[in-house]
């Protein structure tokens, strides 16, 4: 856990209350990221009733999101280097409020794909690398695993708050009021994040990044391997994730399954309480048991989270039943991804330099959201030309495998990124003078 410390100054001044306040702040903001998220595939099970959208166009719209989100994370990363993370991490709930508004009052398919566009691109893109450099900034280097693991795990939250919430709101208020109400919370949690993050001293805003604006190009990014190993795992971990996070609504809901949108919930929000555990208590302890075994972390979790989403769908379909192996299922794939998933997303905080943090990540990130960006549609593609969703599962599986494989091309042995930050230009001069 963060351990208890009056004031380090070596992590922006922060006492050990503020970083706490800090954290659980940002977890506010991804725990309305990752509703948004989840609450499309949860509302497009009536508006595909309503509306008549086929799969493939709800593949499309949920696609769509991704393809913003995956454009913008590059320019978005060396935007954070030049402004600021605070100014981004607000900018984007407040965006997100504006969008999730205006996609209740959508009629159409185009409609719901340009709003989801944007979305992704301008209110998605910059929040998670934001977070993760306000984490690499306020938190040491041995407890950065945990309190990314924390943030991570607002997704297990938003599994269980979205099914248990928003599917009854979609299902008595219609998914036009629930757009509204999550708009209103998303503009209350931008007014405590500008409240909490602190902000940088001009100072040292203005000279650290001039200075890190010459030292940081594309071309030296993307000649490190070590981002395009962690991109391509980061891409397998995300097409299943949200594969599953998109899909499972309509999966469990179809005529194949039967199960009503209230019973999906149930079940759904059971898979991310697993979802929840794993980022909190696998985040902990490979932190502080594990810390220099990542690889075979994932490897292990990777099989297995695969063999347990596989399974989900060779339980005999239909039947109250059958809700309790299935639920199972999930729940240990859920569990099993948090873990891999944290895990996977805590190396880049330890091997990628300050300096060169945020457009480093961004390329990381880049991979996985390219993999929820394909994964949607061509679900939707393989739901519309199979009939039935055996492919889908069998998908998952062989996805995951390969993730399982592609992380062991990581280096094990790394040298540490240092445990200060860069120091600044004034800072520099002062030390050579001394």
């Amino acid at each position: 856990m963060i351990k208890a410390s009056s004031v380090n100054p070596t992590y922006g001044g922060q006492s050990t209350l503020q970083t706490i306040v800090l954290i659980a702040s940002m977890f506010l903001g991804y725990t309305m990221i990752y509703i948004d998220k989840l609450s499309i595939s949860i509302s497009l099970v009536p508006m595909s009733k309503d509306l008549g959208i086929t799969p493939s166009q709800k593949g499309m719209i949920m696609s769509a999101f991704f393809l913003g989100y995956a454009i913008m994370q590059v320019p978005m990363g060396f935007l954070n280097t030049k402004i600021g993370s605070k100014k981004i991490i607000t900018a984007s709930i407040f965006i997100l409020g504006i969008f999730t508004a205006l996609f209740s009052f959508g009629t159409s398919v185009i409609y719901f794909v340009l709003i989801r566009f944007l979305s992704g691109a301008l209110a998605h893109s910059g929040y998670t690398q934001s977070c993760s450099k306000e984490v690499q900034a306020n938190v040491p280097v041995s407890q950065r695993t945990f309190a990314n693991g924390i943030l991570l795990s607002s997704s297990g939250i938003a599994s269980i708050l979205g099914p248990i919430f928003v599917s009854p709101a979609v299902q008595n208020l219609g998914y036009k009021q629930t757009y509204i109400i999550l708009t209103v919370i998303a503009l209350a949690i931008g007014l405590i994040l500008i409240t909490v993050i602190p902000s940088p001293r001009k100072d040292e805003t203005i000279s650290h990044d001039k200075k890190v604006m010459h030292q940081v190009s594309l071309s030296k990014i993307l000649s490190n391997k070590l981002v395009w190993l962690l991109l391509i795992c980061d891409f397998f971990v995300n097409s299943v994730m949200y594969g599953v996070i998109n899909w499972a609504p309509s999966f469990l809901t179809s005529d194949e399954v039967g199960f009503t949108l209230t019973q999906q919930g149930k079940m759904t929000s059971v898979a991310g309480a697993f979802f929840l555990i794993g980022a909190l208590g696998g985040s902990y302890i490979v932190g502080k048991f594990f810390a220099d075994k990542e690889r075979d972390v994932i490897t292990f979790f990777a099989i297995l989270g695969s063999v347990a989403l596989f399974s989900a769908f060779q339980v005999p379909h239909g039947g109250a039943i059958n809700m309790v192996p299935m639920t199972i299922c999930f729940a240990i794939g859920d569990l099993s991804y948090a873990i891999a998933f944290t895990t996977l997303l805590s190396l880049p905080l330890k091997r990628f330099k300050p300096e060169a943090f945020a457009p480093s990540y961004a390329c990381v990130a880049m991979g996985g959201i390219s993999g929820g960006f394909i994964a949607p549609y061509s679900i939707g593609f393989l739901v519309e030309k199979t009939g039935g969703y055996a492919s889908v599962f069998t998908s998952f599986l062989v996805v995951g495998l390969l993730f399982a494989v592609a992380i062991r091309f990581v280096p094990k042995h790394y040298t540490p990124i240092e445990a200060t930050p860069v120091m600044t230009e004034a800072e520099e001069l002062m030390q050579q003078e001394l």
